[in-house]
């Protein structure tokens, strides 16, 4: 019996190729879309079992879609895929997002910024530039401090197990308000207040669903700490733009840490703010780039492939996309 079809959307660099066929060995051939002749093309769309992609739409075609008609799962390598228009892709074919691909990395990025604007790294270092010496102002002390972290899934606690050998307090939120992690406070969007209320650094690893989109807007920072820390790894649209740019000016030391835009070149073609954030001290910027560490994608491909084989020994894969995620 031949082995089921996984296809490739693109094609893969060879490291990543190499990954991804040592995790499917024996379970499934794997094809790239863009190395098959055009004439097997509808042939492979029609019997594939499963497809692997950052961008399908992109990659395959909207008139590609409705050829995948064995098709039981499209596993994307990307761990956010509220870019996609999901409800463009056949009912038939489950949709699986990457949650905790690039995890690690993420949470090493994560401690980064909160430590940097806990410390007044940013602030102090343009003061100096201008003669400053504030030897005795305070930095926010990290250990005993609390950590609330809003989404508490693959990269929330990897993130809560860096700040907690820092002696930092964790308090999140996550959908069930469950976990099995040893944690000092797990709520849903319903303890929102409690969370932002108690949060010395916020650390936002939402994904963006109707639900989180402007989760946080102006009274939502009023009922953090005016000293607090915010970090977000996750979605600029999480925040709304207006609301952060204006509490940033009105509380000096409010730190806001950015490494998610609201318009990024990824997903919208170009990187653009209505607001001047950058030159703000209190915020400390970066360019989305904190899952792109060494070997980031090739662990990222690894992680979605196993999910795939999953779906092809008749395990229920994980992460599947709900009707609540916000459509690109």
């Amino acid at each position: 019996m031949s082995l089921p079809t996984v296809l490739i959307s693109h094609t893969p660099p060879d490291e990543i190729r190499e990954r991804i066929g040592e995790v499917l060995q024996g379970a499934a051939e794997l094809v790239a879309f863009p190395e098959v002749a055009e004439a097997r093309r509808v042939d492979v769309l029609q019997t594939c079992r499963a497809v692997l992609t950052y961008h399908p739409f992109r990659d395959l075609g909207i008139d590609s879609l409705v050829q995948l008609k064995n098709c039981g799962l499209m596993q994307c390598l990307t761990a956010g895929i509220d870019y996609l228009p999901l409800s463009e892709i056949p009912d038939h074919i489950l949709v699986a997002y990457n949650a905790g691909a690039f995890a690690e990395p993420m949470a090493e990025h994560v401690v980064a910024m909160a430590l940097a604007g806990s410390k007044r790294l940013r602030i102090e270092h343009g003061l100096m530039k201008d003669g400053e010496f504030n030897q005795f102002v305070p930095t926010k002390k990290i250990a005993g401090a609390t950590c609330g972290i809003l989404g508490f899934g693959e990269t929330g606690r990897e993130v809560a197990r860096l700040v907690q050998a820092l002696g930092m307090k964790v308090e999140a939120i996550n959908r069930s308000g469950k976990t099995n992690n040893p944690i000092d406070f797990i709520g849903t969007l319903d303890d929102l207040e409690r969370v932002l209320e108690n949060a010395d650094v916020l650390v936002v690893t939402l994904a963006l669903t109707k639900q989180t989109d402007r989760l946080l807007g102006a009274e939502q920072f009023r009922q953090m700490k005016s000293d607090a820390v915010l970090v977000n790894v996750a979605r600029g649209e999480i925040a709304d733009e207006d609301d952060l740019y204006a509490h940033l000016l009105t509380h000096p030391r409010f730190t806001a840490c950015l490494e998610a835009w609201w318009i990024e070149p990824v997903r919208h073609g170009k990187f653009e703010m209505k607001h001047s954030f950058l030159d703000l001290p209190n915020v400390i910027a970066s360019p989305h780039n904190s899952g792109m560490t060494d070997g980031a994608l090739i662990t990222a491909a690894e992680r979605g492939a196993q999910n795939v084989l999953r779906f092809l020994r008749g395990e229920e894969p994980r992460f599947i996309a709900t009707d609540d995620v916000k459509m690109g």
